[in-house]
């Protein structure tokens, strides 16, 4: 009873009928993740405008479970069942495959004539030069050759037989490195300003997501943005688009240096930095009417509309005042003609300030004005870029690779390197005067294109002969 119900468990776990319903479940949660929101892979604000907008969806999707759909137990659990399902399967062509490449399968002749390839040469030779001679040609093209008594087996590319485990064993590593990787994962937005230093640590993401099994081990190395360039032009005066130059530091000391643009990203240490968004950050600085600083600090203004032109809403410090401002770059016009490069910009910025929903005061300022504001004054000072950083740090990303180049390799030995058998058994007529020869033949695989080797293979034993 315990045996049937163990071979029955079995069963059902190496059921081909299982991983098919299982994958099918999985591609369509997948595609149902794809179209709803998720919060682990949305930044707070954009999830929260989405939930805003659409509250009786959200309220009912949350309810279910479905905005966080890749964490949520139904898929980690339809994920386990793949993989133990994938396990039993890989298990099982392992036991079968290791049995096959150890077994020598002497057969007869009622065996050999009723293979596909199947020959018989009559001799008059004695038994033992016989089988000498076809030892002598089979070893030629490379078979490893096993006797017992009157009967020989040969065998060719025995490592063939586990290009199909192997396969399954494949899909077990890359689903066991994506699991590990997405449980293990960190990323997050960092926003640098030009000249900015940020220590890699959870406090200075401004959107982190890290998977329960990071632990925040951050390595706490010191990333600065030395240059932005708008439209970065590399040593053939190539455009590639917005880049940063980006500077890793550990101890005070400098260990790498990249720009990060469109078509680049950088790597440090298993971390990837990529390049997202980025804008103009003018520094605004309230003084007190004695000329001592209050409060001040670079405020981050964004193109919304590719319009060149970077907007942003602030809190004056604590004063209880809102403002509103739009930057831009802008030039002087001239009569003297030069090329666009070396036309000088400068900033324009326009600035509204509120105190309880009510304006009080609606300018313009250029570099180094200054505005008084209720009883205080208000300077813009300086401008620089900012720029958002992508930053992963995914510890299954050398398991999956691992896992594909394995894959490469056993599709390699499963397509290329095909096991094939030959069998003989030879027999003497009564009066030992000769002996007549019966040999058969087969390919795991691609066998009509094995006739070709084994007819070679008999003639060449004929000719022997």
């Amino acid at each position: 009873m315990d045996f049937d119900a163990g071979t029955k468990v079995s069963n059902f776990f190496k059921s081909r009928k299982l991983a098919i319903v299982l994958i099918f479940l999985i591609i369509v949660f997948s595609i149902m993740g794809t179209h709803i929101p998720q919060k682990s892979q949305l930044k707070p604000e954009v999830y929260n405008t989405w939930k805003n907008n659409h509250p009786a969806q959200a309220a009912l999707f949350e309810e279910l479970g479905l905005t966080n759909l890749f964490s949520s137990l139904i898929f980690i659990s339809l994920a386990s069942l793949l993989f133990v399902n994938t396990l039993f399967c890989t298990s099982n062509m392992f036991s079968t495959a290791f049995r096959r490449a150890g077994k020598k399968q002497f057969q007869k002749k009622a065996y050999i004539n009723s293979l596909e390839n199947t020959a018989s040469i009559r001799t008059g030779m004695e038994g033992g030069q016989v089988s000498s001679l076809i030892n002598s040609v089979l070893r030629e093209r490379g078979y490893k050759v096993s006797r017992e008594e009157n009967r020989i087996f040969a065998e060719k590319n025995r490592i063939g037989t586990f290009g199909t485990p192997l396969f399954h064993a494949c899909i077990l590593i890359i689903i066991a490195a994506a699991v590990y990787g997405s449980i293990s994962r960190m990323e997050g937005d960092m926003r640098l300003i030009e000249g900015q230093t940020l220590s890699e640590e959870h406090g200075n993401y401004m959107f982190i997501n890290e998977g329960p099994f990071f632990n925040e081990k951050h390595q706490n190395f010191d990333i600065s943005l030395e240059k932005f360039y708008p439209d970065y032009k590399d040593e053939t005066g190539t455009s590639l688009g917005p880049g940063g130059k980006l500077v890793i530091s550990e101890n005070g000391q400098k260990v790498k240096t990249d720009i990060v643009h469109p078509n680049h990203l950088m790597t440090y240490n298993g971390y990837t930095f990529l390049g997202n968004v980025y804008g103009l950050a003018p520094l605004l600085i309230l003084r007190n009417p004695d000329g001592t600083v209050y409060s001040g600090s670079y405020v981050t203004a964004t193109d919304n509309d590719n319009s060149g032109r970077y907007v942003t809403f602030f809190e004056l410090g604590d004063t209880g005042l809102q403002g509103g401002l739009m930057v831009y770059m802008t030039a002087n016009l001239t009569s003297v003609k030069i090329m666009e490069p070396d036309v000088e910009q400068t900033p324009l910025l326009f600035l509204k300030i509120f105190d309880r929903g009510k304006e009080i005061y609606n300018g313009t300022m250029r570099l180094n004005d200054t505005v008084k504001v209720s009883d205080k004054y208000l300077g813009f000072y300086d401008i620089k870029y900012w720029s958002n950083f992508y930053v992963v740090k995914d510890n299954g990303t050398f398991l999956v690779y691992a896992g594909i180049g394995l894959l490469v390799l056993s599709l390699t030995i499963s397509y290329f390197v095909i096991p094939k058998k030959i069998w003989i058994e030879m027999v003497g007529d009564e009066n030992n005067s000769e002996t007549e020869i019966y040999i058969g033949g087969r390919a795991d695989k691609f066998r009509s294109l094995y006739e070709e080797e084994y007819r070679d293979i008999v003639n060449r034993i004929k000719e022997r002969l």
